[in-house]
C-alpha cells in the first residue's frame, strides 16, 4: 500500500520547530521534502547546547526529530543562483512550507501574492507569530512567547505561594501543537486541489493557536464568570488535582463525574461514612468547604505510598495516574507497547531514545526517526536531479550561493 502523499512535493523554507515540524510530519506520511538551509544552517541546529553541551553535527536529536527524513540542500537565496534554484523547486511543488517573518518573504520575493499566480496549484502554509494584522504583526515570535507567555499559562498556572514566581514556559511544545495545526489545513488543501484544480494559502499562528487550546481558561476569565487566577490547590475543583503520597511522589486524579468516583474515593481511603455527606454530596457544597476537604483527601493520601494508590485505585477503577518527570517517559513500558518510543543511532554511533511522530495510519505504518543530514549534504543530489551540472554546481558553491557540506 503505497502513502497517502506518495507524490506530493515539498519545498521547506523553514528554521526552528513549528514549521519544520510540519514538514517531517507530511514527509512522514509519504511526500518528498526538500529542505533549504542558508549556508550556516537553520539556527536550531545548535540550540542543542542549551540542553547539553553534548550535542553537535553528529549527536543532535533535538534538530533530528523535527528534520528526520528530508533531504536538506543549502542555498544562499539572495544570490541569483538561489532565487534561480528555489523557483525551479517551486514549479513542480505542491506545498511551500515556511516560518519565514513576513519582511523578509516580501525582499525574497517569495510572499503569497508573490507566488500565486506564478504557481496556482502551489499550496502556501505559513506559521506566524502574533498573526499578520494589528501592531505586533511584525514582531519576532517563538514558543515561549507567543504561544505561552502571551496566551496566560505561565503565569495563572504558577503556584500561589507567598513567593509567587510565574512558570518557565518548556521548550518547543506550543511549536508542536501549531505544527499539527498546520499540517492538518495543508491535508485538507490538498484535498480541495483535488476538487478545485487550485492551491490556496494556509496559516497557523503560535498566539492564534494558544489562544485557542487554552480556551477553557480564556472563556471562564471573563464576566460574568470571572474565574480568578492563579488559584491555590485547595480551590482545585477536589478530588481532582495532584496528590502526594507517603513516600514524597506525587499522582493525578482525574474525576470528571464526581458522582461516580467521589464514593469510591471515601470507600478506598477508609471514609465510607462520609458517602452522602451534605458538605461533599454537592459541586457547591464542595467549592464551600474546599479548604476542609482538601485537608482531609491531603492528610489521607499520605498515608500509604504512589504505588499503593496506584493499585488500590485500579481496584476501584478509578482515573489515577502516576505524575512522571519528563526522565520517565522513555523507559515507560506503557509507551514502548504501543510504539510511542524507537532507539536512533546517531552518526557517531550513539544510540538514543527518540519519541516517535504521533502518526497511526495503516497506510503510513511504522515511521522510523532517522538522523537528518548534515548542513547542504543533499545539496548537490538535488540540483543533479534539478538538471544541474557538477560543473555548475561547483561553479556556485565557489560563488558562495550553495553549499555542498564538501569544501573546506
Amino acid at each position: 500500500m503505497s502513502k497517502p502523499l506518495e507524490g506530493i512535493k515539498v519545498v521547506d523554507l523553514t528554521t526552528f520547530v513549528a514549521a519544520p515540524v510540519a514538514a517531517r510530519m507530511l514527509g512522514d506520511m509519504g511526500a518528498e521534502v526538500i529542505k533549504i538551509e542558508s549556508p550556516k544552517g537553520d539556527g536550531w541546529r545548535g540550540f542543542g547546547i542549551s540542553f547539553n553541551a553534548r550535542f553537535n553535527e553528529n549527536e543532535n536529536p533535538i534538530f533530528d526529530i523535527y528534520n528526520s527524513g528530508k533531504k536538506l540542500i543549502s542555498v544562499n537565496l539572495k544570490s541569483d543562483e538561489g532565487k534561480e534554484i528555489i523557483h525551479k523547486l517551486l514549479k513542480d511543488a505542491d506545498v511551500f512550507v515556511t516560518n519565514t517573518r513576513i519582511d523578509a518573504l516580501k525582499r525574497l520575493g517569495l510572499t503569497y501574492e508573490e507566488l500565486k499566480e506564478r504557481y496556482p496549484r502551489l499550496i502556501y502554509a505559513l506559521v506566524l507569530g502574533y498573526g499578520e494584522k494589528g501592531p505586533d504583526a511584525s514582531k519576532p515570535a517563538f514558543d515561549t512567547t507567543a504561544f505561552w507567555a502571551r496566551t496566560g499559562f505561565p503565569r495563572d498556572m504558577s503556584p500561589l505561594t507567598d513567593s509567587y514566581v510565574p512558570l518557565t514556559s518548556p521548550s518547543s511544545v506550543g511549536d508542536t501543537v501549531t505544527a499539527y495545526n498546520l499540517t492538518m489545513q495543508i491535508c485538507a488543501a490538498l484535498l480541495g486541489r483535488e476538487r478545485s484544480g487550485k492551491g490556496e494559502c494556509v496559516k497557523a499562528g503560535l498566539y492564534h493557536t494558544g489562544i485557542f487550546t487554552m480556551g477553557t481558561m480564556e472563556i471562564a476569565t471573563q464576566k460574568p464568570w470571572g474565574m480568578e487566577y492563579p488559584r491555590a490547590r485547595h480551590w482545585s475543583a477536589q478530588p481532582s488535582g495532584c496528590w502526594e503520597t507517603q513516600d514524597g511522589e506525587w499522582f493525578y486524579a482525574a474525576t470528571g463525574d464526581v458522582s461516580i468516583y467521589l464514593p469510591k474515593i471515601f470507600e478506598m481511603i477508609g471514609r465510607p461514612d462520609l458517602i452522602g455527606d451534605e458538605r461533599y454530596s454537592t459541586l457547591k457544597a464542595r467549592a464551600s468547604s474546599n479548604g476542609e476537604f482538601y485537608k482531609l483527601l491531603r492528610d489521607a493520601f499520605k498515608t500509604k505510598t504512589l504505588d499503593e494508590w496506584l493499585k488500590l485505585s485500579e481496584e476501584y477503577d478509578l482515573p489515577f495516574v502516576r505524575m512522571n518527570h519528563f526522565s520517565d517517559v522513555t523507559t515507560d513500558e506503557q509507551a514502548w507497547a504501543n510504539g510511542y518510543l524507537e532507539y536512533m543511532t546517531c552518526p557517531n554511533g550513539e544510540t538514543l531514545t527518540m519519541p516517535t511522530p504521533p502518526i497511526e495510519m495503516e497506510s503510513v505504518g511504522e515511521i522510523v526517526t532517522k538522523p537528518a543530514p548534515k548542513v547542504g549534504e543533499n545539496t548537490e543530489e538535488v540540483l543533479l536531479n534539478m538538471g544541474y551540472t557538477k560543473e555548475q554546481i561547483a561553479a556556485m558553491e565557489q560563488s558562495g550561493a550553495v553549499y555542498t557540506g564538501k569544501k573546506n
